[in-house]
């Protein structure tokens, strides 16, 4: 036997002196029970998806009903369970749909002006008023020319001064451009005779060079709100371009500007943005504070119009006024507007002529479309929970079921349930009113339609009940709110005011039946019951499952998944490289291949999967070694941990 032989053995026996007595002191721990071994292992990879539920530091009435849900404290998902919820997730997305065109898809108008905006140039060769007023850290221009001459290029220090030889101090700050010429003629003239008289033989000018910046303070509903420096020439509109633009949950009708504790202004942007006009647009001053407010009625309008979307509307604003907003409508659309009356508990709607827009008087939850007009000139139109929605030919004989048959919605078994035809709204034209007949039928009914009809089928209520939800958490206005058969996570947020400035809006947790379900998009349709928490930024990325240090990890921008791994002191042995998890802070779950590392978002679990080893499978001597040294390590740290926790407890008595 070699040196090194014996060596290694007498190593290998030490270790098996160390380790031996921590393994048997486990299996005396566990009853040296395989069937308890097993259950152990079992909660063990279903722990590697654990997820901790986060609980808002104030809590709030709402909240304290939220609690009586009987949340649970930590929810254990499997991979199976995970793909279920996505898969059901996305068949209630593709099943909303109740307008021709999807309202859930149009942006909001106006806040797209903002966006892929960081800064705006300084241009220097910009006219400037007699009025505007020289401070601290302006850079002015002495040019004195004639029988005397001198070029003084200074600054104006914090006391308002600058210091001319031969001249000495000279006191600018606060005076205007054309008061600091007067000022300087009359200081120089004591100098150089020769500046004044009727024939003056030398002559001097005031320039500006580099302009101070100013103090201006953005608050409410802006993407970067605080104490930003801006150009000294920057109105409202250039300020908040570089303020990082308005929150989409922000108004532009009415961002006001407070001066000297008082309101100056309030500034409508659409006068801008929509009308090209910028006559209600002031010039900023030092300390001035941009308040953006909330947004107000916001009505979506859809259709043949130039441009649909989401418009704020003001108080007392009407159709007209929103028709206008969006381009006007094309030359496709019919004379008809509809008018949809979408409160909580409630639908309903109008068909009124276009010449008529003018004194009808909108508010939020309507919604209008303007129909294309038809290659045929009889017609009616269905929409809702219909599988084939639009308009279609019409004739004399034609009744109710004729339609439904020809939308196809009656052949697929699956999508009928889900239709309430025992409440069918018809609206019919009433040629003396602008509000429409209103027929409630049911199908069995089965009468005969006429022209211009439209029919609108709801979701069954029995496959979704009108109740309400809870949302906690970052929101504006945390408490308890309706919900119907048609209310998206969108809705939710814009009714309890938007999200506070410390909210994760990735992070909305949702609760259904004390389980945890994941969500992609803010269509997401609620249900009643449902509770939500809106999850506050942490700044954490947690890595779990076969790791050396599970724990949570800083989170930074684009860092890939190995690196998150690596800073948590690598694989373990018995990690599967193949099976890693990013768990979203909004519940979904996307696997990590080979071929794709998706993102690492702040809020994000990393779940490292346990390497599952057959019968047959056999470790090398190093992976046995390291893998019974990782598990004892392990057992190890967890005895000391709950020997600290015992004497901590019995000195706390």
């Amino acid at each position: 036997m070699t040196l090194s032989q014996y060596l290694l053995i007498l190593c290998m026996n030490k270790i098996k002196k160390l380790i031996f007595p921590v393994i048997i002191f486990c299996q005396a721990l566990l009853g040296q029970n395989l069937q308890e071994l097993q259950k152990l292992q079992d909660e063990y990879k279903k722990a590697l998806e654990r997820q901790s539920l986060q609980k808002p530091d104030d809590i709030s009435n709402a909240e304290n009903t939220a609690k009586s849900t009987a949340l649970p404290d930590k929810l254990i998902y499997s991979r199976k369970d995970i793909e279920s919820l996505l898969v059901n997730t996305e068949k209630l997305l593709q099943k909303l749909k109740f307008f021709e065109d999807s309202t859930q898809k149009m942006p909001y108008i106006g806040y797209e002006f903002f966006t892929k905006r960081d800064s705006i140039p300084f241009w220097q060769n910009l006219p400037i008023s007699k009025n505007y007023i020289l401070g601290p850290g302006d850079e002015v221009i002495i040019a004195l020319w004639g029988e005397s001459n001198s070029y003084n290029t200074e600054t104006i220090n914090r006391d308002g001064q600058i210091f001319i030889d031969n001249i000495g101090i000279l006191n600018l700050g606060g005076k205007s451009i054309e008061n600091a010429k007067k000022y300087i003629i009359s200081k120089y003239s004591r100098v150089y005779s020769t500046l004044i008289g009727q024939s003056p033989k030398s002559f001097i000018d005031l320039t500006l060079g580099e302009l101070k910046s100013i103090n201006v303070h953005f608050i409410g509903f802006v993407n970067i709100p605080g104490v930003h420096m801006v150009h000294p020439f920057s109105n409202v509109i250039t300020g908040l371009i570089q303020a990082g633009g308005v929150e989409n949950n922000g108004t532009l009708r009415d961002v006001k500007i407070i001066r000297n504790n008082k309101q100056l202004s309030s500034i409508d942007i659409y006068n801008y943005l929509i009308k090209g006009k910028s006559s209600d647009d002031i010039r900023l001053m030092d300390q001035d504070i941009v308040y953006v407010p909330s947004r107000k009625s916001t009505i979506p309008i859809t259709g043949r119009v130039i441009r649909p979307g989401y418009y704020e509307m003001l108080e007392n604003e009407n159709l007209a006024d929103l028709i206008s907003f969006a381009g006007g409508k094309d030359r496709k659309s019919t004379n008809t507007i509809f008018i949809y009356k979408n409160g909580i508990f409630d639908k309903s709607g109008y068909m009124i002529d276009y010449d008529k827009t003018l004194n009808f008087i909108i508010s939020q939850g309507d919604s209008i479309h303007l129909p294309i007009e038809p290659d045929f000139d009889s017609f009616v139109k269905i929409q809702g929970q219909i599988k084939n929605p639009g308009e279609y030919p019409f004739n004399e004989k034609m009744k109710l079921n004729d339609l439904l048959k020809a939308t196809m919605s009656l052949d697929d078994k699956d999508f009928y349930k889900t239709m309430d035809l025992s409440k069918i709204n018809i609206y019919r034209k009433n040629p003396s009113n602008h509000d429409p007949l209103r027929l409630i039928v049911k199908k069995d009914e089965n009468i005969l339609l006429k022209n211009g009809d439209h029919i609108t089928i709801s979701r069954s209520n029995l496959l979704k009940p009108i109740e309400s939800i809870v949302i906690t958490g970052e929101i504006n206005t945390p408490g308890i709110y309706p919900v119907n058969n048609l209310t998206t996570l969108a809705d939710i947020i814009f009714l309890s005011g938007g999200y506070t400035d410390f909210a994760l809006k990735d992070g909305i947790e949702i609760y259904r039946d004390s389980l945890k379900i994941g969500w992609e998009r803010e269509t997401f349709l609620l249900e009643g019951g449902d509770s939500l928490n809106v999850i506050k930024k942490s700044g954490l990325v947690f890595v779990d499952g076969e790791v050396n240090v599970p724990g949570y990890i800083s989170f930074k921008k684009n860092v890939s998944v190995k690196k998150y791994i690596r800073k948590a002191g690598g694989y373990t042995a018995f990690a599967e490289k193949r099976n890693i998890y990013i768990i979203y802070p909004n519940g979904t779950a996307v696997p990590i291949s080979s071929w794709s590392s998706p993102k690492v978002k702040e809020g994000s679990t990393i779940i490292v999967g346990q390497r599952t080893i057959s019968g047959q499978e056999q470790l090398t001597g190093t992976e046995a070694f390291t893998a019974i040294s990782d598990q004892a390590s392990r057992v190890a740290t967890t005895l000391l941990s709950l020997t600290l926790l015992i004497n901590q407890t019995n000195n706390a008595k």
